[in-house]
């Protein structure tokens, strides 16, 4: 299983993966990894959610691997 978890405001200064993306999280729950906040959500764009697609709320985020 996958869990994408927002990160702790204490606990790292960045979060990438092995191309040194940095990993967001868009407040409908897409995931994404992007060199810097992305400038719209391409799962609230899809669904023509237009005004919430551009709203800027993005957290940066990782993701965990647990084993199953």
């Amino acid at each position: 299983m996958i869990t994408v978890k927002p990160v702790p405001a204490d606990a790292f200064n960045s979060v990438r993966d092995t191309h040194g993306n940095t990993g967001w999280l868009h407040d409908c729950g897409a995931f994404t990894y992007s060199p810097t906040q992305p400038h719209r959500c391409g799962v609230c764009w899809s669904a023509l959610r237009n005004g919430q697609a551009h709203n800027g709320s993005w957290q940066q985020a990782y993701v965990l691997k647990e084993a199953s």
